[in-house]
């Protein structure tokens, strides 16, 4: 399968030096310093990733992130960040970030995660997500994501509805959209030998 690469940073160096590091793994890879011209590649459908710089003048890697994911949720959304802080990486997955590179990047990091990232661009293919996901609101991601954060024991859907005032069946497809995120695990809790199905349990995964 052959890999679309882009590339946007406002740094000419670092889109060198990924042009650079590409050409050592033999992939092709378009660089710009434009964020419009990224997103018009995106809404194209031209490029299966995007490397996309945290911090820019023109336009912020979280505003290209969330322009990007409106256009196509297919595209494989990698963010170029030295941030550390837990809230940025919150923000940009829930955004539509799929994974984080650090900078300054390492031959060996961007290629390992291009490799990772081939694989979801292949299931993504395959699997034909070519429309949005429809009725999920990122403000209320970020409240259901929090509940779980704050929280050090697994939660029910019930405990998120009440606590937010959220509709039982609202909680329990922003809990199950955060899961597909890969933002929160779920497991199954065995009634113990009282009759019902088992109860599905969340709690948020990251630091």
């Amino acid at each position: 399968m052959i890999l679309r690469l882009a590339a946007l940073d406002d740094d000419e160096t670092i889109l060198y030096t990924l042009e650079a590091m590409a050409l050592t793994q033999g992939w092709e890879i378009q660089v710009t310093t434009r964020p419009q011209r990224a997103l018009d590649w995106i809404r194209d459908g031209a490029i299966d990733i995007l490397l996309v710089d945290y911090h820019m003048p023109l336009m912020s890697g979280l505003d290209v992130v969330r322009r990007a994911r409106e256009l196509s949720d297919s595209v494989v959304l990698l963010v170029l960040t030295v941030e550390e802080a837990p809230e940025v990486a919150r923000d940009l997955t829930l955004a539509g970030a799929d994974d984080f590179v650090s900078k300054p990047v390492r031959l060996a990091d961007f290629s390992s995660r291009i490799r990772l990232h081939g694989e979801l661009v292949r299931y993504r293919r395959e699997s034909r997500r070519d429309q949005p996901r429809k009725g999920i609101s990122e403000e209320t991601s970020r409240k259901v994501l929090d509940e779980l954060r704050v929280s050090e024991a697994f939660l029910d859907v019930r405990a998120v509805a009440s606590s937010l005032n959220l509709a039982y069946p609202t909680a329990h497809r922003y809990l199950e959209y955060l899961v597909e995120r890969g933002s929160a695990q779920r497991i199954q809790e065995d009634p113990e030998g009282k009759p019902g199905r088992p109860r599905s349990l969340y709690r948020f995964v990251g630091n």
